[in-house]
């Protein structure tokens, strides 16, 4: 679709804040002479956890969120500002166009008082050629400051698009060093969550073995004693923290770095779409 049959480039609900109005030209009379006008030039404007180490990464990540949501506001004030110096500029054309016509009507009359008929003739059609002249000039300067504006705000938002990516990632590798640092902390009560909320995933099963890395496996087998359908069996290919399930239902591994490595993989696939 072309830029001049768009309805806005600006949102609807900036509108209310700008004074936007559609210009129309009146008709040329037959009666029109030559005269000079000095073309309004449009002036094109460019748009141009635990350790100090976590810490830092999430005010970082901040600081981009933060700079992300300026950038998107100063980019539509500056759409707002150059849609006000358009419409400035056309209602500069409207004056000097009404102007040019009232001074070539009364040319005409004097030509006519004079008896210069021909000089009237010659005067008129060269009056036209400028007018339509500054008029297509004026358009061009129009459309040309839309698309660069339009350029502009596509290499922005690609711009943004960018940095929301690098954001994610940048989240899910602090997302790492918290759980790990987490669970260097609380591995045994991580473990016990973790086991009660996979075991809800095959109360079916009769036969069950729950594995957990040695420094979880007192806690978790004092806790777990009561449910006679669980063994609680100690092993060091297990991770901090981490549990794996074998039961006749099926396993399930839950280590913490296996469900870490699902949530990054998710996350990325979201941003490759």
């Amino acid at each position: 679709m072309s830029l001049l049959n768009q309805e806005n480039v600006i949102g609807q609900d900036r509108l209310k804040n700008h004074n936007i109005k559609k210009y129309e030209f009146k008709t040329i009379t037959s009666e029109m002479i030559e005269t000079n006008k000095e073309a309004a030039h449009i002036t094109e404007t460019p748009i141009v956890e635990h350790t100090q180490e976590e810490a830092q990464n999430m005010e970082n990540t901040e600081s981009n969120a933060q700079k992300i949501a300026t950038l998107e506001q100063e980019l539509v004030e500056k759409l707002l500002q150059k849609t006000d110096e358009l419409s400035s500029s056309l209602a500069k054309l409207q004056i000097q166009f009404e102007k040019l016509q009232v001074e070539s009507e009364q040319r005409v009359a004097s030509a006519r008082d004079e008896g210069y008929k021909d000089g009237f003739r010659e005067a008129q059609e060269k009056a036209k050629e400028d007018m339509f002249a500054e008029i297509d000039a004026q358009k061009k300067a129009l459309v040309d400051s839309i698309i660069t504006l339009e350029n502009a705000l596509k290499s922005s938002q690609k711009h943004l698009e960018e940095l929301e990516k690098e954001l994610s990632a940048i989240s899910v590798d602090i997302a790492r060093e918290v759980i790990i640092s987490e669970v260097g902390e609380n591995s045994q009560k991580i473990a016990l969550n973790l086991t009660r909320e996979l075991l809800n995933s095959i109360m079916d099963a009769t036969n069950i073995k729950i594995k957990v890395n040695p420094n979880d496996y007192i806690y978790l087998k004092e806790h777990l004693e009561d449910n006679t359908k669980v063994e609680v069996i100690s092993d060091n290919a297990v991770s901090l923290g981490g549990v794996v399930i074998v039961s006749d239902n099926g396993n399930i591994d839950g280590t913490i770095m296996s469900r870490y490595k699902n949530l990054k993989q998710s996350v990325l696939e979201n941003m490759r779409d």
